[in-house]
C-alpha cells in the first residue's frame, strides 16, 4: 500500500508540471492557427487567435503588434490603435508599430475632416480649417498609397 501511496504523491508533484507542458503545446498551435489565419486573410478568426494568446502572454510585444495588424485589417482602428501603443510599451523600439499606429491614426483623422465636411459651412473660418487638414491628409495619404504600389 504504501508503494501506490508513494506513487501517488509523485504524481500530483509532477501533474503541474505535465499540465504545463501541455498548455505550452496548446499555445504554439493557437499561435501556429494565428499566423495561418492571418496570411489566408480571415482576420477575424486572426483576431480570436491573437487576443487569446495576448490574454495568456501579455508581456509578448510580437504577439500585441500582430494583434494590432488583425485588428487593422478588420477594419477596427480603435483596437488596432490600443494594441499598437501596448506593443510599443513592451518593446518600445518596434518601428513598424509606431508607424502603423501613426498611418492608422492618420486614416482616422482624414475621416473626421471628411465627415466634418457635411455639417460644417466651408465659408466659416473652421470650416476652411477643416477642408484644409482634410486635404492636406488625403495628399498625405494618397502620397503613401503610391509610395507601397512603387515598391
Amino acid at each position: 500500500m504504501t508503494i501506490l501511496k508513494y506513487v501517488f504523491q509523485i504524481t500530483l508533484l509532477f501533474l503541474p508540471l505535465f499540465a504545463g507542458c501541455a498548455a505550452h503545446s496548446n499555445l504554439l498551435l493557437v499561435r501556429e492557427q494565428a499566423y495561418e489565419a492571418y496570411q489566408n486573410r480571415d482576420y477575424d478568426r486572426a483576431v480570436r487567435k491573437f487576443e487569446l494568446l495576448v490574454s495568456k502572454a501579455p508581456e509578448d510585444g510580437e504577439l500585441w503588434f500582430r494583434l494590432g495588424n488583425s485588428y487593422a485589417r478588420s477594419a477596427r482602428p480603435q483596437l488596432a490603435i490600443n494594441a499598437y501603443q501596448n506593443a510599443l510599451l513592451r518593446v518600445p523600439g518596434n518601428e513598424k508599430a509606431w508607424y502603423n499606429m501613426g498611418l492608422i491614426q492618420a486614416k482616422t483623422a482624414l475621416k473626421t475632416f471628411v465627415d466634418m465636411q457635411q455639417y460644417s459651412d466651408d465659408n466659416s473660418p473652421i470650416g476652411k480649417k477643416g477642408g484644409s487638414m482634410r486635404q492636406g491628409l488625403f495628399n498625405l495619404l494618397e502620397t503613401e498609397d503610391d509610395h507601397k504600389k512603387n515598391n
